[in-house]
């Protein structure tokens, strides 16, 4: 719309040099900018009620291990639409109006001339725009510095609080080398490349636009993809999400005995080194995992001996809560008073499922009908064990007393032995109605929810980037159409038409490097706590490919909008110039 207003200056000015009052030009504008806003957000709607069609036939096919298999079906009410509507055509009057703004102080001599700043800009030497850059760079070393709280996803969110505001500070240092800054260091050109550069500070509004385009998008799509978890990376360490064991079993009916005795291993048939078993009491309850889409009240309670995932260090470090008596699984045993038992349990389960956190309680009834409570002393990270409260075994055996042997099992095995340990546990507990299926597979079947909602948000990006890539096609296009005249002039003394093509294409390539510098860097920085997280690898091909990706598109764009632009007579344009 700013680009349209440029265009009709002339239009504008004469409605003003003839009387019509500042107010009325500017009314007449916004009324034809309220159709134009109304059409579209329409169109937007309907198109974004089939988006959304598509999504849930995607969580119902393709996705259906998001929700758990569950049946989900398209609903849209009325008053979400119109709210949308009503909203879009809201924020798309309030941008029309700040344009508007800004050219009803100019004079009508200035709009007959087609005079003045370019309606983007923002300033003019760029002083405040440095000022404003390091503002923001500051916040986001102060965001980053700060001591991280809350949990996984507060600090996930304080970094990419971070890159947006080190997003910003790059476009502010953008737009000041577009200002006097850039031509201070270009100073004299003598190069087409130069030319190019020194052509790009002219109209810096422009330019701060295709530069933004592009590093908006970029920024969204890189970071939000660097959190897809790959589950099965680093799937036999420790400090991942399997624990390091590398098979998991849950049975119908309890298991009486201790499965790593001669005893009961001679019985399953298996030799002493081909599984190490952790053995864990259950009390059922609430499903409190990803796969349950309502809200747990009680989850599953489990009861192990600390000791055993201790000596392993199984599940990496353990986020305690503040004032906590011991270190990692030890905190099971520690004493927290009459009627509460300390639990520890998967970030998932206690943000999402519960919408607790560290130091919260849960309350329980024994099996005497005794009201106590399990108080979160510790979070451990996306773990096979989501969904469950785990506390010690004694204290377990002390408020149910009722549940006798054990239902869910960890096993510690050798790769190649892992098929054969699965068969023989299945086989020799069929009676029990065990299930006995990898580690890693349990895992995969958790991590398939986060990742796709991350694929749905990042094909939003993705769509969000293909409308920005056509935006920028299409303000090359309208800059250099608008440039016609002194693009012929270059012509008629001497410049080649691949050169003034080429000089059109190193300046908006300029720009979109530019773009990209500060939207992959600022994404980088969001991206830090998927790099910190233990057992998570980034797909930093993914992300290279994604990279290319944006540049490829963004140079296609350049080069069809300047081919399109120095098509026909060129010459004809002299006698505008």
């Amino acid at each position: 719309f700013a680009f349209c207003v440029e265009k009709r200056q002339g239009e504008a000015g004469m409605l003003l040099a003839v009387g019509f009052e500042k107010k009325l030009v500017r009314l007449v504008f916004l009324l034809e900018g309220l159709v134009l806003s109304v059409v579209g957000a329409v169109l937007g709607a309907c198109v974004g009620l089939a988006y959304t069609k598509g999504m849930i036939f995607g969580l119902g096919t393709v996705w259906k291990g998001a929700v758990a298999g569950s049946a989900i079906h398209f609903h849209a009410s009325f008053s979400t639409v119109f709210i949308g509507i009503i909203t879009g055509i809201a924020i798309s009057l309030f941008a029309i109006w700040l344009t508007l703004k800004k050219q009803m102080k100019r004079s009508a001599q200035q709009l007959l001339r087609g005079s003045g700043d370019d309606m983007l800009t923002v300033g003019s030497k760029g002083k405040m725009s440095l000022f404003l850059a390091g503002v923001s760079i500051v916040g986001a070393i102060a965001i980053i510095a700060a001591p991280g709280r809350g949990g996984s996803g507060a600090v996930a969110g304080a970094f990419f609080g971070a890159g947006s505001l080190l997003l910003i500070a790059g476009l502010c240092v953008v737009h000041a080398f577009l200002g006097g800054v850039g031509r201070k260091v270009l100073g004299a050109v003598s190069s087409v490349g130069g030319l190019s550069l020194r052509n790009s500070t002219r109209r810096k509004g422009r330019s701060l636009a295709v530069a933004a385009l592009i590093a908006a998008g970029s920024f969204l799509v890189v970071s939000i993809g660097a959190f897809k978890h790959d589950p099965l990376a680093h799937v036999d360490e420790r400090d991942s999400g399997t624990g390091g064991f590398a098979v998991f079993a849950e049975s119908a009916i309890p298991v009486l005995g201790d499965i790593n005795s001669d005893r009961m291993r001679e019985k399953v048939g298996l030799a002493d080194g081909d599984v190490q078993v952790v053995q864990m009491r259950v009390r059922d309850g609430d499903d409190a995992s990803c796969l349950n889409l309502n809200r747990a009240q009680r989850p599953r309670v489990l009861g192990v001996d600390p000791e055993e995932f201790g000596r392993r260090a199984a599940f990496g470090e353990i986020k305690l809560a503040e004032g906590a008596e011991a270190d990692g699984w030890e905190v099971l045993d520690a004493d927290l008073g009459e009627d509460v038992i300390p639990a520890i349990a998967d970030n998932t389960t206690v943000i999402w499922a519960l919408g607790k956190k560290l130091g919260d309680d849960v309350e329980y009834v024994d099996d005497e009908g005794r009201l106590f409570k399990i108080r979160l002393v510790g979070v451990m990270q996306n773990s096979i064990l989501q969904g469950n409260l785990i506390i010690s075994e004694k204290q377990f055996v002390s408020r149910f007393p009722s549940e006798d042997g054990y239902r869910m099992f960890l096993g510690d095995a050798e790769k190649v032995k892992v098929d054969a340990v699965i068969e023989r546990l299945s086989g020799a507990f069929v009676d029990s109605g065990m299930e006995v299926v990898s580690a890693g597979q349990r895992l995969t079947e958790f991590s398939a929810v986060e990742n796709t909602y991350l694929s749905i948000f990042q094909l939003l990006g993705g769509l969000a980037l293909i409308l920005g890539s056509i935006g920028l096609g299409l303000v090359v296009l309208i800059n250099v159409l608008q440039r016609r005249g002194e693009l012929a002039m270059l012509r008629a003394v001497g410049f080649r038409r691949d050169l003034l093509k080429k000089m059109i294409i190193y300046e908006h390539a300029g720009l979109l490097a530019l773009g990209l510098v500060c939207g992959v860097g600022a994404a980088l920085i969001a991206i830090i706590p998927a790099l910190r997280t233990p057992g998570v690898d980034v797909g930093y091909l993914f992300l290279a490919i994604i990279i290319a990706s944006i540049a490829f598109s963004g140079l296609v764009w350049i080069w069809l909008s300047a081919s399109v632009a120095l098509k026909g007579a060129l010459l004809d344009a002299l006698r505008d110039e």
